[in-house]
């Protein structure tokens, strides 16, 4: 999946988006790939991916541990 810049809706949800349909397929699990990772993979600015990882920390989805990284929320528990 890419951000597209011709749709109405910002890039930084349209990451979140991206970043949740991953999540819950089981994708992404554990620890996520780190800001700078994405940044690249995305072609996004580091603010930009900031944003969306914060919009996917306030729906519960991940933690972001200080100095460790973040992490997908285990809701298997």
């Amino acid at each position: 999946m890419t951000i597209d810049p011709n749709v109405p809706i910002a890039p930084w949800r349209q990451l979140a988006a991206i970043l949740r349909e991953r999540i819950t397929s089981g994708e992404l699990a554990g620890r996520m790939p780190s800001e700078r990772t994405l940044t690249q993979e995305y072609g996004l600015a580091h603010g930009t991916v900031r944003k969306a990882i914060a919009l996917l920390r306030d729906e519960g989805l991940v933690e972001t541990v200080a100095g460790l990284g973040t992490y997908v929320v285990d809701r298997s528990r």
